[in-house]
């Protein structure tokens, strides 16, 4: 497997496509295998699609969607016009594309269908190669926005192949107003799908980094209405917020800022970020007093705590370096950074500046700010919140 990324910031689309493009194929003999694209809201899909295709070719299938931001390995940017893409040239591996509707029977449904087709390739370890992506927000005209979530995607997939493969992806949102979003499909623009890219012959190591800790005592969910926690230690939920946090966090600041993580390792061990699944709060509901998540898991009998944020990006590089220690006799092909959007500028510290110089030299690097991150918590793929996932490819 061997990989080349272009990136641009142009406000013409079509430019943009044929300029990204270029940066990545310029100079190349053979055309790629597949080209995995990721642009933010700005720019057309369709266009787009058709203005990368110009230079790379009809026939090649390009995967990806639409994104709050992009980055490469010298430049990043988000909510402007900025995109990426990562050529790929397999050299001897392979990949089969899945795409899945969502609104064919929701989430779940769709998530079995991709694990049908897992099993019917071969997928039968839990290190395969799989990205997953989905577009997040589901706009019908004249009916509120819904959501799409990663956990019952997951669910689906765990249920129909048996066990749940160490995946990672992402839930891809256009902006931070509930725009639609978009994927391309191979050849195709398509909405509310999920789209699953099984990889032979490729192996993809995946770190997380949350850069969040926990901040208080373990508390628990006493009732909860899907992605609503509506009590915890049997009072309404937002007031015990309230109780707890006082005045140093408003309720209306919660969505986007307050992060409950839940520790799926040694309750009172010593802290370790890779047992940690964080949940960022989506919205308030006033007149149940409750708290709305981005994810529906946070069931009755729920044990959390309340997560503050690192300004502090030191445990970052180490954390990347050990996956390219272990590489041994294997040669790094990609870098893929998929990022909360959440932790874009946050505290004017860039995480996207300490990634570009981890992988400085060593591998073409693509990226991503995202709405919802995937990756494995103690072995098993989960819908994640504030998160970093750095994953490495190589053969």
């Amino acid at each position: 497997m061997r990989a080349t990324v272009g990136f641009s910031d142009n406000p013409d689309t079509i430019a943009a496509g044929e300029q990204a493009a270029l940066a990545a194929i310029g100079g190349e003999a053979h055309k790629p295998d597949l080209v995995l694209l990721f642009s933010t809201a700005r720019h057309d899909p369709a266009i787009l699609q058709k203005s990368v295709a110009s230079v790379i070719g009809a026939a090649v299938p390009i995967y990806g969607g639409i994104a709050i931001g992009a980055i490469s390995a010298e430049r990043f940017g988000y909510s402007g016009d900025q995109l990426v893409l990562a050529a790929i040239w397999l050299e001897g591996a392979s990949y089969e594309a899945i795409v899945e509707h969502m609104c064919d029977g929701g989430e779940g449904a769709a998530g079995a269908r991709i694990g049908k087709r897992l099993k019917e390739l071969g997928a039968g370890e839990p290190n395969s190669s799989i990205l997953l992506f989905y577009d997040t927000f589901r706009q019908e005209e004249g009916k509120p926005v819904k959501m799409f979530m990663a956990m019952p995607l997951l669910a689906g997939i765990e249920a129909e192949l048996g066990f749940l493969p160490e995946l990672a992806g992402a839930g891809l949102m256009g902006d931070l107003m509930d725009s639609p979003s978009a994927l391309w499909t191979g050849s195709q623009v398509e909405e509310h799908v999920a789209v699953a890219l099984y990889f032979s012959g490729v192996q993809m190591d995946i770190v997380i980094m949350h850069g969040c800790r926990p901040s208080t005592d373990y508390y628990t969910v006493t009732k909860a209405d899907s992605q609503t926690i509506l009590e915890i230690n049997h009072e309404p939920a937002l007031a015990f917020m309230q109780k707890v946090l006082g005045s140093v966090i408003a309720p209306e600041a919660y969505p986007f800022f307050l992060i409950l993580g839940v520790n799926q390792g040694e309750k009172w061990g010593e802290f370790d970020e890779e047992s940690y699944a964080s949940r960022l709060c989506l919205a308030i509901d006033t007149e149940r007093s409750g708290i709305v998540m981005f994810e529906p898991d946070m069931v009755e009998g729920t044990e959390f705590q309340i997560m503050h944020r690192s300004m502090e990006l030191d445990y970052m590089p180490p954390r990347m370096q050990q996956l390219f220690d272990a590489l041994g006799e294997r040669k790094p092909a990609l870098a893929l950074y998929i990022n909360c959007a959440g932790r874009a500028g946050y505290g004017n510290i860039e995480d996207a500046l300490v990634v570009q110089q981890a992988v400085q030299g060593k591998v073409p690097l693509v990226g991503i700010y995202s709405g919802v991150e995937i990756a494995p918590v103690k072995g098993r793929s989960r819908g994640l919140d504030w998160t970093g996932v750095f994953c490495l490819f190589s053969s």
